[in-house]
């Protein structure tokens, strides 16, 4: 498991240029997770995978539009060393979009009408806190509550813009909550919101660089975010009897 998660992000790495000292940074934050995670005997691991709506919060769209929802799409494993944390491995793929065409109120928007649709890719780690033994087999409760927080590789290719002179890969912090419950036995729901900060100003292909037309422009001091709302099922592969409960 480790070694493939360290092999798929060097590859992510060779594929897409990113700033040296934040990828150190980032490879830092990874590995100090991965062995955290390793040090306690496994309670259990699971996989899964689930779909669900992308949005983007920028320049072009300050505050979150549903109207623009996207799809996407993840893929994850989840090592449970304990009652209380989890640690989540998880590639996604989907799509990001904006326009101005539909902000009436704002006399910047209908003078720029600048619009974009993106693709969005992600490999991250993050770490749940779990409110609730949500698999306990005493207090019989199958469902919790959580937080979770951590760090992410991701790379966006806006389709209006084939030339771009700015980076397309970043490092973007996941945040967010969720909702956990068994369905059956070793099958379980997910249900999570997931905001993802960012440090690029060009999720949009819009920042504030177009000295000849002022109404073209974004707020560079204004940093683009990336949103996921999604449902997921996955499957626990116990390394103990799992009581009959479940």
């Amino acid at each position: 498991m480790i070694t493939k998660l360290s092999k798929a992000l060097a590859h992510f790495h060779s594929i897409h240029s990113i700033n040296s000292q934040l990828y150190k940074i980032a490879v830092s934050i990874y590995a100090v997770l991965l062995i955290s995670s390793i040090k306690v005997k496994a309670q259990h691991i699971e996989v899964g995978g689930g779909a669900g709506a992308m949005l983007y919060k920028g320049d072009i769209l300050p505050n979150i539009d549903p109207r623009y929802a996207k799809l996407g799409g993840q893929l994850f494993l989840r090592h449970t060393p304990g009652k209380a944390v989890s640690f989540k491995y998880a590639v996604m793929a989907g799509s990001i979009s904006g326009s101005d065409e539909k902000r009436n109120n704002d006399p910047l928007a209908q003078a720029r009408k600048r619009s974009f649709t993106s693709s969005m890719q992600e490999l991250s780690v993050t770490m749940e806190y779990n409110f609730l033994d949500y698999r306990s087999n005493i207090k019989r409760m199958p469902l919790s509550p959580y937080l979770f927080g951590g760090l992410a590789l991701f790379h966006f290719d806006p389709a209006e813009n084939k030339k771009p002179t700015y980076s397309l890969s970043g490092i973007s912090i996941p945040f967010g909550v969720g909702l956990k419950y068994v369905l059956y036995k070793n099958w379980n729901l997910n249900v999570e919101f997931g905001a993802r900060k960012t440090f690029t100003d060009y999720l949009d292909n819009l920042s504030g660089t177009d000295i000849t037309n002022p109404t073209q422009n974004g707020n560079p001091k204004n940093k683009d975010m990336y949103l996921y709302t999604g449902i997921s099922i996955s499957y626990t592969f116990y390394k103990i009897q799992c009581p009959e409960f479940y």
